[in-house]
């Protein structure tokens, strides 16, 4: 029996920007989970305790630039959700469910990306200035050195990931209930649209061989 073939049209109907953003958001919490299996993989896992008198995160050996990078991109990826902008956000009101455990991460990790990440403005960075005065000085005029010194937390906590993990898999579960709402509301939609209109707006444009490499992981299931 031949198989039917079945040729995908784009559908930029105003009704489908939720839908969307929502697929949008979906790949980027999936990220948030495999930067936090990556973190817990080489530096956090209980796999790692070797005896009962190691603790993990502090007698495993800890490629900082590594866990900042890591620690980076997985709150950018999860803050990035619920910022507004080409895309819709996630409702963080939905929160009001959650323990509160889960409410006060998601507060933690959004300042983190915004007050730390993108921008200056806490208490995870220090930059501050001395000058170095002797016992036996009697007159500044005797001080010869002025330093300036930076400090700032290397990336999140060792036991975030774990919990971060778990905050992106509670959102995934709302943006699946969210998506399929929307799916079945443009399924009518475009079962009350001719043919000829659908088709007109054409199919999806092909990307290059380069831009498919970067693409692979963005193709989701889609029933």
């Amino acid at each position: 029996m031949s198989q039917v073939r079945e040729t995908a049209y784009r559908f930029p109907v105003p009704e489908a920007a939720r839908l969307a953003s929502l697929i949008g958001m979906q790949s980027d919490l999936e990220q948030v989970i495999a930067y936090c299996d990556r973190m817990i993989e080489r530096y956090a896992g209980p796999h790692l305790k070797k005896t009962p008198f190691e603790i993990v995160g502090f007698t495993t050996p800890l490629d900082f630039v590594d866990w900042e990078a890591l620690s980076t991109a997985a709150c950018i990826s999860y803050a990035k959700c619920f910022s507004t902008g080409v895309r819709e956000s996630l409702d963080r009101n939905l929160l009001s469910t959650a323990d509160i455990e889960l409410k006060t991460l998601h507060n933690f990790v959004v300042n983190f990306r915004d007050k730390h990440i993108a921008h200056s403005v806490n208490s995870f960075e220090e930059n501050l200035v001395t000058v170095h005065i002797g016992e036996h000085f009697q007159s500044p005029q005797e001080i010869e050195t002025v330093t300036a010194s930076h400090t700032k937390a290397a990336g999140l906590s060792i036991e975030v990931p774990a919990k971060l993990k778990r905050l992106a898999r509670w959102w995934l579960g709302k943006v699946d209930e969210e998506m399929a709402v929307e799916r079945a509301k443009l399924l009518r939609i475009a079962r009350d649209t001719p043919l000829s209109e659908l088709k007109a707006h054409g199919v999806p444009q092909s990307s290059s061989p380069t831009d498919r490499i970067g693409n692979v992981r963005k193709r989701r299931r889609n029933p």
